[in-house]
């Protein structure tokens, strides 16, 4: 019968030992974490390589490591600097309102930043327009309406999904800064950059990659990012 007693009482204590572990168990994290895993940060690479990189969002309890968000969500930027050690290359600025539209829609389907695909790149599309005052306004309705013969003999189909205002936002972002050969973008976890030099590189030049998470977030969420959503990588050779 003590056997049995003291049996009971251990018993007992495991179950309410476990109860309190338990209930002191932190809860998953529900704020937006960015992290580019790859490459490290105030690594160097040699300027012209095409080098790899990995982002890890979490966000409200879930992870692209798990699929649970959307990889295409994910948008890395890639600046030239003058001076990678300027406290300005870590300045994280907003993602271009045209950009984050791009990686939500389909648009990757067809085009590409810089490489022709399906349809032109929108660097050639941006080299194209630029400077032309009417060229955001038929740009815009092409991406709303679809558009045929305007690079060949192609057709651009609709996306009445767009409102005009999404639609502006992108064509204005094409015409602006689409051609712009110190910025890349790359959509999704992961992906490649170019270490693309800046004019007359010095010893501190480099690449400033910052990564954005682009997918719905909680409308009362208006906390930024954490994590490490900035890393320097410093060029070398000629």
């Amino acid at each position: 019968m003590k056997f049995r007693v003291i049996g009971l009482s251990i018993a007992a204590l495991s179950a309410a030992s476990l109860a309190v572990l338990l209930h002191a168990a932190p809860a998953a994290p529900t704020g937006l974490t960015i992290d580019i895993t790859s490459p490290a940060d105030r690594s160097r690479l040699p300027w012209n390589a095409q080098a790899p990189y990995a982002v890890t969002v979490s966000y409200d309890g879930k992870s692209t490591r798990y699929g649970e968000l959307r990889a295409n969500a994910v948008v890395l930027r890639a600046t030239s600097v003058a001076n990678a050690d300027a406290p300005s290359a870590r300045n994280v600025n907003a993602l271009a309102e045209g950009v984050a539209r791009i990686s939500q829609s389909n648009c990757m389907g067809c085009h590409d930043f810089a490489a022709s695909s399906a349809g032109p790149s929108f660097a050639a599309i941006g080299k194209r327009y630029a400077g032309q005052a009417k060229a955001v306004a038929m740009l815009a309705g092409h991406i709303r309406n679809g558009s045929s013969g305007a690079w060949g003999g192609g057709a651009m189909p609709s996306h009445p999904d767009l409102s005009p205002a999404q639609a502006q936002a992108i064509a204005q972002w094409i015409v602006e800064h689409g051609n712009d050969p110190a910025v890349q973008y790359s959509i999704g976890k992961s992906g490649s950059f170019r270490m693309i030099a800046p004019a007359k590189p010095g010893p501190h030049a480099g690449v400033a990659l910052s990564a954005f998470y682009t997918g719905p977030r909680k409308p009362d969420d208006t906390s930024a990012a954490t994590g490490s959503n900035t890393v320097i990588v410093y060029g070398s050779g000629s």
